[in-house]
């Protein structure tokens, strides 16, 4: 019974794991995360509590009340956070904040059009809640990734 070669079999390894080196850091490009301030007392928020948050209905945690900031730094992060989260497109979300706004006086979220202004505003609110993708925060020591909200 013949064997495989030694040699071939190590450069095979290497290849593959060269190649998963490479995919890791796109794939994490591709983390869609729920941040806030890394001093804020808010350890949960499940898939409905986060979307009444972002549609601006009133939620309660540990007796704190989440505020949402938009990221409007990446129209995808956008686009994927109103799809994948909230379920809705960017012109009915927008219409259900104004209507909001209309019917119960209720302020728009403040919204951000740059990761770097996101970055230094969320950690300022204890009560601020927004979304990024986990490479444009995970640096940020004083922002805390609450949860993983969607990944590719």
């Amino acid at each position: 019974m013949e064997r495989g070669n030694p040699a071939k079999s190590h450069a095979a390894t290497a290849v593959l794991l060269t190649l998963l080196a490479m995919v890791t850091p796109v794939l994490a490009d591709k983390q869609l995360v729920l941040i806030l301030s890394a001093a804020s007392k808010l350890e949960q928020l499940d898939s409905p509590e986060v979307r009444k948050v972002f549609l601006g209905l009133t939620v309660t945690h540990n007796g704190e009340r989440p505020r949402p900031v938009l990221n409007e730094a990446d129209a995808r992060v956008k686009a994927v956070f109103l799809r994948r989260v909230v379920s809705m497109s960017d012109i009915t979300g927008s219409r259900q904040l104004l209507r909001l706004a209309l019917q119960q006086g209720q302020t728009q979220p403040v919204a951000y059009k740059d990761i770097a202004s996101l970055n230094k505003n969320v950690p300022t609110g204890p009560v601020a809640v927004s979304y990024a993708w986990a490479k444009d925060v995970e640096h940020n020591v004083d922002v805390k990734i609450l949860r993983v909200l969607w990944q590719a």
